[in-house]
């Protein structure tokens, strides 16, 4: 359920030339009506924790990775991070290429070797990305389908093994190969991890009109509850209903969940690089604020965070659209001090005039006349999460009109 107040006019800069990089200008490379629009993105994590580093080391080896895109594009270009690197990350070269099966964990890393597409640097098949960095390849042709799942293989030269840049909660299959095996059909006996390194977008050039969702979160958007690799995020969900809609086909999503995250202690300080510097955000939704109650934050202390958030987004010329937080009860977070903040929290997203709109995540999981208010049980994983009927559910709760122009 949706509640329109008002609506802002987010501006869209039409690009006539495709430039190469975060920094320093570069000539043209390309000549065509548009701009760049995010079509899949990852909040980026900086981790020491042995669970998700890789089991093997990156240096000289290759990790194949597996994402699943949003927005359709022939031309695109890919960012790579080392945000959280304390010494330059090298790559000797990296592919891109469309999966070779709709479910990369039941094959074995495998691509469809007709779509195999080097990308470049500058030209040149290797970078180096300095400490705290981040670069684009150079744009380059490759027939993108809308909801289309991506290999990105990377070899690396040189490349600490702690701390690493990427995205701890993947829930999906990377495959770390011995050597250069970027091109390799598949990725037979290869070493498997569930986190996402150094990747950490995929833009596609698409028209000035078309737009991207940022959607700041914790692990419920991040996809904790979920079967590894299949891709039911309640993201995954609403992309599909985005692509299939007309009016919102070219309206691309970036997924910033990260699981155990709070709005005030980590949501905020990443909010200027995991929304505003996401290409061509125009509609902001947040989803966040159930580990701030767990952590017994005040009401108060996550409507503060909620309002900085909009007012940020709204000075960029954003939509900002609220989420009510879903139930707790009989999850680990449940006692009846944080039910009364979750029910305060809730009560303001539905009445503010901050927000442009509201999403009642809340009513559309809840089991009716639950006292206190609990998921219904076949959409939960723990009480908390939901699992893969729960997320459909959320995304089908959703007024698309939201995110037409």
């Amino acid at each position: 359920m949706w509640k329109n107040r008002r609506i802002k006019t987010a501006v869209g800069k039409s690009l006539a030339l495709v430039l190469f990089a975060v920094s320093g200008a570069l000539p043209a490379v390309h000549a065509e009506e548009g701009h760049w629009v995010t079509t899949w993105a990852t909040a980026t994590e900086g981790f020491t924790d042995a669970s998700y580093l890789p089991p093997k080391v990156l240096a000289h080896n290759t990790v194949r990775m597996f994402v699943r895109t949003s927005a359709e594009g022939k031309l695109l270009r890919l960012r790579f991070s080392n945000a959280y690197g304390t010494v330059p990350v090298t790559i000797n070269n990296v592919h891109i290429a469309l999966a070779g099966s709709v479910n990369s964990s039941a094959t074995i890393g495998d691509i469809d070797p007709t779509t195999d597409t080097a990308l470049r640097f500058r030209g040149a098949s290797s970078v180096a990305i300095p400490a705290g960095g981040e670069i684009y390849c150079d744009p380059v042709r490759f027939n993108l389908p809308a909801l289309s799942l991506v290999a990105v293989s990377i070899h690396y030269g040189d490349i600490a093994h702690s701390p690493m840049t990427g995205h701890r909660g993947a829930r999906a299959d990377s495959f770390i190969a011995d050597g250069n095996a970027v091109s390799h059909a598949d990725l037979t006996g290869a070493t498997t991890q569930f986190s996402w390194y150094t990747l950490t977008g995929i833009e596609v050039m698409a028209p000035a009109s078309s737009g991207t969702v940022v959607i700041m979160g914790d692990s419920i958007t991040d996809g904790a509850g979920t079967t590894y690799d299949y891709n039911t995020r309640w993201t995954d969900f609403f992309a599909s209903r985005l692509s299939t809609n007309a009016p919102t086909a070219g309206v691309g999503i970036a997924n910033m969940g990260i699981g155990g995250s709070t709005i005030i202690g980590s949501g905020l300080p990443r909010f200027q690089r995991d929304v505003l510097d996401q290409s061509a955000a125009r509609w902001l939704v947040i989803f966040y604020g159930v580990n701030d109650i767990g952590g017994n934050q005040s009401a108060s202390n996550i409507i503060a965070a909620y309002k900085s958030m909009a007012d940020q987004a709204h000075a960029r010329g954003l939509r900002v659209y609220g989420a009510t937080v879903t139930p707790i009860y009989d999850s680990f977070y449940y006692t009846a001090a944080h039910e009364t903040v979750r029910q305060e929290v809730n009560a303001w997203i539905m009445t503010n005039d901050v927000f442009d709109a509201y999403m009642d995540f809340s009513a559309a999981v809840m089991e009716e006349g639950s006292s206190p208010p609990s998921i219904v049980p076949s959409y939960t994983s723990d009480d908390l999460h939901m699992n893969a009927s729960g997320y459909k559910v959320l995304a089908e709760s959703i007024d698309l009109t939201l995110f037409e122009n």
